[in-house]
């Protein structure tokens, strides 16, 4: 086992232990404190018995967005670290770094894919969603490290979207487009939960399901969730994308309009 792997665990056990409710309290005020948490549209720190049931916190209310088909919506709140055209096979990782996306999503893609980075930080909402209406067709769980996906790390370490533990979603638009939705898990994100998999989550060997009746995933709807942060992959074709690198995005807010007539 990796040793990020096995800290990961060990975080895991201690996160997902309900101490009493007086010091349950105080580590999750530790931890909104440290990482500056926003808990404005969540509940109240005494209603989250476990460190990850903070981390996993759902919205008390789902937030509005454009329901329009034509519209792409974020996936997640967290920050683009990276995006543009895939070419000849490749992505950039950050700031030049390329991986060879078919041994990321093991599909190789024509070069009018655009792949965009997700980035979520330990302060984030750890829920990610439905950017449009989906249509997943076969999920591939790959198993992996547990690297972490921040900034210096990516700058630091080759091809970490390839060396990490991740589940690809294979799915089709409204428009008959293939997009890969890929969760990418990373230090501490010992688990990726999928809700329409949920066996997906104690998976220890790489492996796939392929969906005989696509499951459809209507916009805004919950995917899945993370422990801590990690990072969301999309690549997709034939949506004009209206992001800035750097730039932090909220799930919900529009960030594409769709190329083709619906």
């Amino acid at each position: 086992m990796h040793y990020t792997n096995l800290m990961s665990s060990l975080f895991e056990k201690f996160a997902t232990h309900e101490f009493s409710s007086i010091i349950q309290v105080w580590i999750n005020k530790a931890y909104v404190r440290i990482f500056n948490v926003n808990l404005d549209e969540f509940d109240t720190l005494r209603n989250y018995p476990s460190l990850n049931a903070l981390f996993t916190r759902s919205l008390v209310k789902m937030r509005k967005f454009d329901k329009t088909q034509s519209h792409m919506i974020a996936p997640c709140d967290s920050v683009i670290m990276e995006f543009g055209e895939c070419q000849d096979d490749y992505a950039i990782q950050i700031k030049g770094k390329k991986y060879r996306v078919s041994d990321f999503i093991k599909v190789k893609l024509e070069n009018d894919y655009i792949f965009v980075n997700f980035y979520l930080s330990p302060s984030d909402y750890h829920r990610f969603h439905a950017p449009i209406n989906l249509r997943v067709k076969r999920l591939d769980f790959i198993t992996g490290r547990l690297l972490r996906v921040n900034e210096k790390t990516l700058l630091k370490h080759k091809e970490v979207f390839v060396k990490n533990k991740r589940v690809v979603l294979e799915c089709e638009d409204d428009f008959g487009e293939t997009l890969y939705l890929v969760a990418i898990g990373a230090l501490n994100v010992g688990k990726i939960q999928i809700n329409f998999a949920p066996k997906v989550a104690n998976f220890k060997e790489s492996q796939s399901i392929v969906f005989e009746t696509p499951i459809f995933v209507q916009k805004g709807e919950e995917i899945g969730s993370f422990l801590m942060g990690s990072t969301i992959v999309l690549f997709s074709k034939n949506w004009q994308y209206d992001l800035k690198q750097r730039e932090r995005v909220y799930f919900g807010q529009c960030i594409a309009k769709s190329m083709k007539e619906s």
